[in-house]
């Protein structure tokens, strides 16, 4: 999955075409589209935060369980 900042990325680009297009259908499309891509940022944002606490507890059980 691309990450949040690709997302991010991709949605400004989107969002500066909709600002130099003068077909307001079109530039009115590509917004939604930037919605979008923003929508897929913070799922991306959220998916890697959800794995933060997994980390934590599978590194916490290797320092345990790590031979003296």
């Amino acid at each position: 999955m691309p990450s949040a900042q690709y997302y991010k990325k991709q949605a400004k680009i989107l969002l500066t075409w909709a600002k130099t297009t003068n077909d307001k259908a079109y530039a009115n499309r590509l917004r939604v589209r930037a919605a979008m891509e923003l929508e897929q940022a913070e799922k991306a944002r959220a998916a890697v935060s959800d794995l933060d606490p997994l980390i934590a507890e599978f590194n916490d059980q290797q320092l345990r369980t790590r031979p003296r």
